[in-house]
């Protein structure tokens, strides 16, 4: 029973891949990943960015999503204008699906109500290929046949993509607005398949709250994620002590539970999460491992308003 049931969800991962395109990652460190869901966050700190995240999902199903993602981004001054620039690169296997992507970031920001709001833009390329010759329709009379929509060899196609969002960043808060494949493209992967990727919007927030002990920090914030058609909801709780380590839980609704752990020393940030399924997957999986890493270089600002990096030897 428990091999025929992951048999079926790869099936239907698979089917979902065919109709309906790449499927996002979902991290559970988006507060430290938020690059990924919303390009306006390009630029948004003082310093140099570099961020790389790994998900391991749903341990011990075959063929289940292996997400990778890296960004760097920092702040620039042209002109008097305050802007922001950054690229992204994403990779993820999902049963017989590989998925690719390489975004370049553009953000506008300006002084607004003592904070910074920032409009942004992430044009892309994005590619996905398909190992049809992988594919086992077992030995039974119904699948004795071929299947003219599941292609017999590698398939492969590739699109434009763009991103759009709003990011506004106070004095202890954050808000942000996003739509993922604004533009919602189709590509064919052979002459009987045509994907497309559904567009997505998310708005996700987050508030630092210093307590009586001032060494601790309580920092609540949401996820919130839909195509119109389905809703993913988050909400997260991280308590912080002197800067340097912090833990939290998280609810995924009708999904998962989620603890963290994590630590910062000098400009590197590091998380773990694990989560713990709590929807009928939790049959056949025994949870999902992420880890993520940030590094912070350090940038002075000139007399001219321009950035300049320091060397790395004196950070």
């Amino acid at each position: 029973m428990t091999r025929t049931f992951c048999l079926l969800i790869i099936a239907l991962l698979t089917a979902t891949a065919i109709s309906g395109g790449q499927t996002d990652a979902v991290f559970s460190h988006y507060f430290m990943a938020l690059g990924y869901y919303n390009p306006a966050f390009a630029g948004s700190t003082d310093d140099m960015n570099v961020v790389v995240a790994h998900k391991q999902q749903w341990m011990g199903m075959p063929g289940a999503p292996k997400p990778l993602y890296a960004a760097v981004d920092r702040p620039f001054e042209a002109g008097g204008i305050s802007l922001g620039v950054g690229a992204a690169l994403y990779q993820e296997s999902i049963g017989l699906f590989n998925n690719s992507y390489l975004g370049a970031q553009l953000s506008f920001k300006r002084k607004l109500f003592g904070g910074t709001i920032s409009i942004g833009l992430q044009p892309g390329f994005l590619s996905t290929s398909f190992d049809g010759s992988k594919v086992d329709l077992g030995e039974s009379p119904e699948t004795e046949d071929t299947d003219e929509a599941i292609p017999q060899a590698e398939v492969n196609g590739a699109t434009f993509d763009l991103n759009a969002g709003i990011y506004y960043k106070g004095r202890n808060f954050y808000v942000g607005l996003a739509s993922m494949h604004l533009l919602a493209p189709e590509f064919e992967l052979d002459q009987n398949i045509t994907t497309f990727i559904p567009r997505t919007y998310n708005l996700t927030g987050g508030y630092n709250i210093m307590l009586n002990d001032t060494l601790f920090e309580l920092q609540p914030s949401f996820f919130v994620r839909t195509d119109l058609q389905t809703f993913q909801g988050e909400i997260t709780g991280r308590l912080v002590y002197n800067k340097m380590f912090s833990g939290g839980l998280s609810w995924r609704v009708n999904e998962s539970l989620i603890v963290f752990l994590g630590g910062a020393f000098a400009n590197v940030e590091a998380g773990y999460a694990y989560d713990y399924p709590i929807s009928p997957i939790r049959k056949v999986s025994s949870g999902s491992h992420e880890v993520v890493l940030r590094y912070r270089f350090k940038l002075d600002k000139t007399k001219t308003g321009n950035f300049r990096h320091k060397s790395v030897r004196i950070l």
